[in-house]
């Protein structure tokens, strides 16, 4: 049988049939991961470092100090075991160093897990809730409820109830950040902990930031407490107006920036 030439309308057809059907190239689009893993990976061996910015007060002859520092810190996950309830859980280690000049020193050994619905952090002996589904802004749990709120808390030699009166609430779930390497990245969620402004005694304000892919990008607590004993004799009505770097008399204020993750 004599076979049409190349060039016949013939193969034109199948050509185009060829391509609207069986032979058209099948695209494999992966599914995406749900984002409580997106925004909390858990990953070994993939060290994340972070600016640490850090100011305690402490009591000195003849008022308040305020002693503030600079270290770059190194988290990563190293190894895996499996709860009692048989969850996986993943340990960390935190490694610190004054600067790029210094080696990183050993600090603390921290866990971390998730699940489904929840992703945690336990360190110092105590188990923080970081993120819930679903991600919805206002959506609000107990993120400390897995310890006294009330637990006080050692800090510049003072004695402090850090986390009493915390809420976590999703607050932006669409945020832009530049990290401090100068990358642009986009889709941040916020978690808003603590916003306690008695303007009279306490100062609590206190967030995390999360990216997808990255994890925990930005972390800022300010926990102060006064007496207006140091500014104002124990005169309230002289105190309640001051700015609370003239008359907190104990506390801390840290921030968490991520520089990059290898």
């Amino acid at each position: 049988m004599k076979l049409a030439p190349l060039n016949s309308p013939l193969y034109a057809v199948l050509a185009l049939l060829c391509l609207a059907a069986s032979c058209k190239e099948e695209v494999f689009t992966p599914e995406a991961r749900p984002l409580i893993e997106q925004y909390f990976p858990l990953e070994l061996n993939r060290p994340a470092y972070y600016q640490v910015d850090s100011v305690v007060l402490r009591a000195v002859v003849g008022g308040i100090a305020y002693d503030s520092s600079r270290s770059e810190a190194r988290e990563t996950l190293v190894e895996t075991f499996t709860a009692a309830d048989g969850t996986t859980v993943y340990r960390g280690e935190r490694w610190v160093r004054r600067d790029d000049t210094q080696p990183f020193r050993f600090e603390h050994t921290f866990t971390v897990s998730r699940d489904a619905r929840t992703a945690t952090r336990s360190e110092g002996n105590l188990t923080f809730t970081k993120l819930t589904t679903p991600f919805r802004e206002g959506s609000s749990w107990d993120g400390n409820a897995a310890f006294d709120e009330k637990r006080s808390v050692r800090v510049g030699g003072e004695f402090l109830d850090v986390y009493q009166g915390w809420e976590y609430r999703y607050t932006d779930l669409d945020g832009l950040n530049t990290l401090r390497a100068g990358t642009e990245i986009d889709s941040v969620v916020t978690v808003t902990q603590a916003e306690i402004l008695d303007l009279l005694i306490d100062l609590r304000i206190a967030y995390e930031r999360y990216a997808p892919g990255l994890g925990l990008i930005e972390r800022f607590i300010d926990a102060r407490h006064t007496q207006c004993v140091s500014c104002c004799n124990r005169n309230t009505e002289a105190c309640s107006p001051l700015p609370w770097d003239e008359k907190a008399e104990k506390g801390y204020i840290i921030r968490e920036e991520l520089i990059r993750r290898d």
